[in-house]
């Protein structure tokens, strides 16, 4: 398959929508979330698989006092009726939200074995590149404005590899604090004991994992515009010869 054979299928996909689903997917792996807006051209809710459960955890706010972590509320319906409300800075059900897809491998291929359509965005498996909350309008479907793709082939260093420098203790203390966080949010699976308490060694697996494949990668500029190059005047001979 080829770019040009996709001429329907945005790049990008820049949503206001509600998060209708938030759980561990069909193979207890990692997560999947839903959400309420569908894909142009479905019908249905989306479903995303996020590679990185950290995007579920809100991104600090800029305060007049500096950035603090964001304080979203919540609310969900108990079997019994009544409503629990709460508060915290970590993705759940319910929550309206600003989040912004990227188009991302093609399928091949159908359930039934037949060939996928390039020119549908049901064809694509779609990744989470930011969600933020939101007070907008839930949107039923998603107009997409261009927006600047990623830095791209980006290496993350392999977990495991001695980092170039010494870890300073703040960097450090923000691995841990990411971590704690998310399991926290119970989105590691293997973190805790049977008796309820941390496992230490794996939330330090878990922490270094964050930091060799997040925290030590450098950032990287993004792409600058190559400006075409000017075709070569043909010399004299071969004006004669197209004569």
């Amino acid at each position: 398959m080829t770019t040009d054979a996709i001429v329907s299928v945005p790049e990008y996909l820049n949503w206001t929508t509600r998060v209708t689903v938030k759980g561990p997917n069909q193979k207890n792996t990692g997560w999947v979330l839903q959400f309420q807006t569908p894909l142009p051209g479905s019908n249905y809710p989306t479903n995303i698989y996020p590679r990185d459960p950290a995007i579920m955890i809100y991104p600090d706010e800029e305060t007049t006092f500096g950035r603090a972590q964001a304080v979203v509320k919540h609310s969900k319906v108990e079997p019994d009726g009544s409503t629990t409300n709460w508060e915290s800075n970590v993705v759940e059900v319910g929550d309206v939200v600003a989040i912004q897809l990227h188009r991302d491998t093609f399928k091949a291929t159908k359930l039934d074995g037949s060939p996928n359509d390039p020119n549908w965005a049901t064809s694509y498996f779609w990744s989470l590149l930011s969600i933020v909350p939101s007070d907008g309008q839930v949107d039923a479907s998603a107009p997409p404005p261009a927006r600047t793709p990623p830095p791209q082939n980006v290496q993350a260093t392999p977990a495991g590899t001695p980092p170039p420098m010494d870890v300073q203790g703040v960097v450090k203390g923000h691995c841990e604090n990411i971590i704690a966080q998310l399991a926290i949010a119970k989105l590691l699976p293997g973190i805790e004991d049977e008796d309820g308490g941390i496992n230490w060694d794996t939330f330090r697996q878990y922490r270094d994992v964050y930091f060799h494949s997040v925290s030590n990668v450098p950032i990287a500029p993004l792409p600058k515009e190559e400006a075409p190059e000017p075709e070569p005047e043909p010399n004299s001979e071969q004006q004669f010869e197209a004569f």
